[in-house]
């Protein structure tokens, strides 16, 4: 029998011919939203110009910088169009289809590591962003690759990549810091992953302080995500539970990009403490979009489409998705206290969504999860008749 390396492989390997397809297929259609702002800013760090703002030449901290640092490098190696960008993301997802192979190992056993590579091998929502040139290609990876670690020996070593790894994973999307969670799986050596994890921050905070009037961690757009989700628009109408630009991000605030922020994030909080009435109904609106299922075949593709996602793939993720659920809730709870780790991304992401607003977006932080979970339930399923359990 083949051995599981050489297994896992071959399923990485086709991984590699999806997303080089959907890479191909979707190389005419839009980079819009973030996925612009993205690569126009990485080619101005490959041009040597810093992290300058896209549109306007000031310096810039609005989003995490590790994947424009990711694309920055594609365009000093040639890879300058958006067609070929998307292709090489289609390689970074495929890592993270071989890392929920090992994830899954490292969980259950063998079966459950090949179950779980394959699932991810096929399942839109793990590619679909590789297609649109998003950073979730990245946040993705390193949300596995976190949970790999934390389920491995519990050594100083370990404990050293696992806060590199958060703090990475923190410096491609923000919230992804609150995987420091699973430092409390390890209370040793938590400590030395809390050190590793702010050593890896420092020298994007060091700079943010030395650029802006006031501080800022990760980035400068908690403020204007706040506004977008707290207003008139977000919280009544068709778009409840969403973010929107206009006009809840009118009127920008005085000042830098920092000091903007922390302007927008005022108005932000104020309307939501003016409107603690209908809070809880927004809050419940988010979490169902988040999950999709709440609209999700209209305003749900909707959205993902203003992300560059073609609407047809995302039609197709969404009908995977649903069908992972079950399964994916099952594995959970047949799993028990094993599958603490996982839950955490899942717990992140419940609060992200509640107190920001609800994106299919947003689920990717929870994606690998649910795929492990989803091939721990198919796993116990096909177990052979007769057999012990283990």
């Amino acid at each position: 029998m083949r051995s599981f390396d050489a297994r896992l492989a071959g399923i990485v390997l086709a991984a590699v011919g999806i997303r080089l397809v959907a890479a191909y297929f979707n190389r005419n259609y839009p980079v819009i939203g973030d996925a612009e702002v993205y690569h126009a800013e990485a080619r101005f760090l490959a041009d040597g110009e810093g992290f300058r703002r896209y549109l306007t030449d000031v310096p810039t901290a609005e989003h995490p910088p590790l994947h424009v640092v990711l694309l920055a490098g594609f365009d000093l190696v040639g890879a300058h169009s958006t067609a070929v960008q998307k292709a090489l993301l289609g390689l970074v997802g495929s890592v993270t289809v071989a890392t929920i192979g090992f994830l899954g190992r490292a969980v259950k056993d063998e079966r459950t590591g090949l179950i779980a590579a394959a699932l991810a091998a096929v399942y839109p929502m793990l590619w679909l962003p590789d297609a649109a040139l998003m950073s979730e290609t990245t946040s993705m990876l390193l949300t596995a690759l976190a949970l790999l670690i934390a389920y491995r020996e519990r050594t100083t070593r370990n404990a050293v990549l696992l806060g590199l790894v958060i703090g990475l994973g923190a410096l491609t999307r923000g919230e992804l810091i609150g995987l420091l969670a699973l430092l409390a799986l390890n209370r040793r050596h938590g400590w030395i992953a809390l050190l590793a994890c702010a050593l890896t921050l420092a020298p994007w905070t060091i700079r943010n302080a030395l650029t802006f009037e006031r501080p800022v961690l990760i980035s400068s757009n908690t403020g204007g995500l706040l506004a977008g989700a707290n207003c008139d628009r977000s919280y009544y109408g068709p778009e409840i539970g969403t973010w929107v630009i206009d006009p809840c991000l009118h009127d920008r605030p005085p000042g830098d990009e920092a000091e903007a922020d922390a302007g927008y994030r005022d108005r932000g909080l104020d309307y939501a403490r003016e409107h603690l009435d209908r809070l809880p109904l927004v809050m419940l609106v988010r979490l169902g979009r988040v999950l999709d299922v709440y609209r999700p075949w209209t305003q749900g593709v909707f959205f993902q489409q203003a992300e560059g996602r073609n609407p047809r793939a995302a039609k197709a993720g969404l009908i995977f998705y649903w069908l992972l659920l079950p399964l994916g809730i099952a594995g959970a709870v047949l799993t028990g206290r094993r599958g603490v780790p996982l839950l955490i991304p899942v717990g992140l992401l419940v609060l992200v969504a509640v107190f920001t607003y609800g994106s299919t977006r947003f689920r990717t932080t929870a994606e690998p999860s649910l795929v492990v979970f989803s091939a721990l339930a198919l796993r116990r399923a096909w177990r052979p008749a007769g057999s012990r359990s283990s």
